[in-house]
């Protein structure tokens, strides 16, 4: 196994840490009003955390990248141990992609939604 199939087949761990950048992206803004409405006092700390929010957003659209790149680059030329060898796996992980890519989406505009909504 070369160490690109090891990539290859680890492209669900990178979409994996894409949604939890996205929602860690989202902690500053939606996490205080999500915790007020449960009756949590002291919420407002978590506003602190929006000195991070920019750098998560970078982080979570490049690994969203390096995930779609690892999953769509080669499909033609497929190793017997590699993800688009078998296309009912591939599948799986295209669309587990796209799914993880919107909820990332969701949680980095989520303060934007917010603010629409109140």
């Amino acid at each position: 196994m070369s160490k690109n199939d090891h990539i290859e087949n680890k492209t669900g761990i990178f979409i994996g840490t894409g949604i939890l950048g996205g929602f860690l992206a989202a902690v500053c803004c939606i996490g205080p009003l999500l915790l007020t409405i449960l009756g949590v006092s002291g919420a407002a700390v978590l506003a602190k955390f929006d000195v991070f929010r920019i750098p998560l957003i970078i982080f979570v659209f490049g690994v969203f990248s390096f995930a779609g790149y690892q999953l769509y680059k080669k499909r033609n030329s497929c190793d017997p141990n590699s993800i688009c060898s078998d296309p009912k796996k591939y599948k799986r992980m295209v669309i587990a992609y796209w799914v993880g890519l919107v909820l990332a989406l969701l949680g980095i505009f989520s303060p934007e939604f917010v603010a629409w909504l109140y």
